[in-house]
């Protein structure tokens, strides 16, 4: 989530990412600065039910899970909750057992000042590992966040989840339930750096009034995290603190969502896909010092399995990465890659191509002509890097950014 706050770097793009979501029935939400950030900057937020509602969870893969992960996963367990607390500028991680206490303690203390019980708070931190958190300032950035509680307050929100973010990160779905009720979904999300499937290092709330059950709120955050937020990379690094909350209030009506059968799913279903999909990108956009957001497909593999594994190591390889900054179609180092993989390759009917330039057939370049179109084509904001080996049917695709001299310098200067 990039859990490290820069206090130097280079000038990075700035994006608009439009209008932040409006109200969804059931929700309110907050972002203030409470003093855990220096300058003014918001670092408490707050995405808050109006009672329990259906949650569902997904967490970092990291053994070395932050505490404000550790009480999450516990209080998520019976797949109810009703507010997620979210603090940015300390991640709360390799804290040890005063960390934990201090996450124990900050769901009591919102949950007096909302008059619920703990174990519906789920809290998340963000920001400097290895570092404790001021017990005093958490408890005035709490009872701040509380009284700015509001259901036109997303922006706020997602303003305060903020680390090293170069934009805020925001979206909205509407969705016709086949009861003819209209559902809203709309996610907030931080992640710049420590970028990487398993899960990919971000904070993510979505929230929908659409009436889910916490069963059917699990697969669908299962089926949307593995084709968004697992299948980005910036860096490499996992992070501590990963997590994904979905919270369902069925303040839109219809017809209960109950399991994969039920009917308004596969609409709820490719409506936070296309959301976590969106935000995903948004992330890998806004990686640090990057420049260039790409897709790489692979095709043509035994299995997806195997298309997966072959796609993160080009995707990750430190070389193609610094060869994308460059907008240099090196094929040799995506070869090499590949070769690093761990999938058989067959490299007589690997097949390249940049968008629809074709730049390597039966293993071998085309011609330097192909090449300098592919370079050209290198230079865009975004662009796909296609791999086909020739093998079987197996799919997989990783996005991506560039790896840039920015990122090494933004990463020199934390603390």
């Amino acid at each position: 989530m990039g859990d490290r706050v820069a206090v130097a770097g280079p000038a990075r793009v700035k994006i608009d990412p439009g209008p932040a979501p409006g109200p969804v029935a059931g929700f309110r939400f907050a972002g203030v600065h409470g003093g855990l950030k220096t300058g003014g900057r918001r670092d408490t937020a707050l995405v808050v039910a109006d009672s329990p509602v259906p949650t569902a969870a997904v967490f970092t893969r990291n053994t070395a899970a932050a505490a404000p992960v550790v009480v999450a996963r516990e209080h998520v367990a019976d797949g109810l909750a009703q507010a997620v607390l979210i603090n940015s500028g300390n991640a709360n991680a390799a804290t040890g057992s005063s960390g934990l206490k201090l996450a124990e303690w900050s769901c009591r203390e919102l949950a007096t000042r909302l008059g619920i019980k703990p174990g519906l708070v789920l809290p998340c931190s963000t920001g400097v590992i290895g570092v404790q958190l001021d017990r005093r300032r958490m408890a005035r950035a709490i009872s701040l966040a509380t009284d700015a509680l509001g259901p036109r307050r997303a922006s706020a929100c997602g303003r305060a989840m903020m680390t090293s973010d170069a934009f805020p990160k925001w979206a909205s779905r509407s969705v016709q339930l086949p009861g003819g009720e209209t559902a809203t979904v709309a996610g907030l999300a931080k992640g710049a750096g420590m970028i990487h499937p398993g899960m990919a290092t971000l904070l993510c709330v979505l929230v929908t009034d659409a009436p889910l059950s916490s069963g059917a709120a699990r697969a669908v955050l299962a089926e949307a995290v593995a084709s968004s937020f697992n299948s980005i990379t910036v860096d490499g690094d996992t992070s501590t603190n990963d997590t994904v909350v979905l919270m369902a209030s069925g303040l839109a009506g219809g017809e209960a969502i109950r399991s994969k059968k039920s009917a308004g799913y596969e609409l709820l279903a490719t409506a936070v896909g296309e959301l976590t999909d969106e935000l995903s990108r948004m992330i890998v956009r806004g990686g640090e010092g990057a420049t260039r957001v790409v897709n790489v497909l692979v095709e043509g593999a035994p299995g997806d399995a195997d298309a997966e594994r072959a796609a993160r190591a080009v995707a990750t390889s430190t070389l193609v990465k610094a060869a994308f900054a460059g907008g240099d179609p090196n094929w040799g180092r995506i070869v090499c890659a590949l070769g690093n993989s761990g999938v058989d390759v067959d490299f007589k009917r690997v097949a390249i191509s940049v968008d629809d330039v074709a730049l390597v057939k039966a293993g071998e370049l085309l011609s330097e002509e192909a090449r300098r179109r592919a370079a050209r084509v290198m230079k865009n904001d975004t662009f796909t890097l296609a791999i086909r080996l020739g093998r079987g049917p197996g799919r997989a695709r990783i996005v991506t950014s560039d790896l840039t001299e920015a990122y090494v310098r933004f990463n020199t200067a934390y603390s």
